[in-house]
């Protein structure tokens, strides 16, 4: 509510269940602001039900604004004139059918660690997640910015039916909208994402948490890929592969050490696309094998 605009909007709030004060806090902004706050409290918790993440599929459907911004509970806006400045640029690049910004990245075990920016940490893989513009083919490729930065022109999309048990589905929703005009990111920070131990992607070993977003990524570029009915599998393959060729590589590392995971990762990888597989495979022990001979 802090947000200054010169326009009206709504906030739709789907809180799953909550056990701690999370409803009370939902209650008092919607009796506060009535107007403005649609709350949907769900009885029972539709994640432990296996139904996944009914909330945003249902926000999706029931937003009516012209554009729709999204923020988990982890994350928060630090600039007042956020949605101002995105809605802004969108009334003037009709080209456009996202507008993001940049995020900072807060480490909540590790608080003495510096604020650092969501493009310097990035998982991608593929591309710099430094650039402004993005097209459709470079959301096939993985994160390129924060969820909590997101602003889209609110278009009618055919939904997956089983985007709800997906925990990317940000990527997913990215995908669907970038067929329909190109990504624009703002360069300044105006969110903040909590990062912590407990998200869905984090791991106590060393590089569980990469191997982790790497397999949820493969997930859901196969599971697009039968949406699509195979139209853009010739973009989606080499993706995969060049994941799981990933995956190989880290499960080589001295503190996974898993030889038979390494085998069937690269097994995959070859599966999907024997010529980047074996490209980026040896691009991979070429790298390892030059950082040691440099440290020694």
């Amino acid at each position: 509510m802090s947000q200054i605009t010169d326009f009206d909007f709504e906030v739709l709030v789907y809180d799953d269940a909550s056990t701690d004060a999370t409803p009370d806090i939902i209650k008092h902004y919607s009796n506060q602001y009535p107007e403005v706050f649609k709350p949907t409290l769900y009885k029972v918790n539709n994640y432990s039900r296996g139904l996944g993440y009914v909330g945003l599929y249902t926000g999706i459907e029931q937003a009516k604004g012209k554009y729709v911004a999204y923020c988990e509970g982890d994350d928060y806006w630090s600039d007042n004139l956020k949605l101002q400045k995105q809605v802004d640029f969108l009334e003037s690049n009709p080209q456009y059918v996202i507008c993001a910004h940049e995020t900072l990245v807060k480490n909540e075990d590790y608080p003495q660690f510096e604020e650092r920016l969501f493009s310097d940490i990035s998982c991608n893989l593929f591309i710099s997640t430094t650039k402004r513009v993005y097209s459709f083919y470079d959301t096939l490729t993985g994160n390129i910015f924060h969820v909590s930065s997101l602003m889209y022109r609110n278009k009618k999309l055919t939904l997956p039916k089983w985007l709800p048990s997906v925990s990317a589905c940000d990527m997913v929703l990215y995908m669907l909208l970038a067929r329909e005009g190109n990504i624009y990111v703002l360069p300044e920070a105006m969110s903040v994402y909590r990062g912590h131990s407990n998200s869905l992607t984090s791991s106590r070993t060393e590089y569980g948490t990469a191997i982790n977003f790497y397999l949820l990524s493969i997930r859901v570029l196969r599971l697009m890929n039968r949406f699509w009915e195979r139209q853009y599998q010739d973009k989606i393959y080499p993706i995969i592969s060049q994941y799981y060729v990933e995956c190989s590589l880290l499960y080589l590392r001295k503190s996974m050490r898993d030889i038979n995971c390494s085998k069937h990762m690269a097994h995959l990888a070859f599966y999907y696309s024997r010529s980047k597989a074996f490209v980026y495979l040896l691009k991979g022990l070429m790298n390892r094998v030059l950082s040691r001979i440099c440290r020694h």
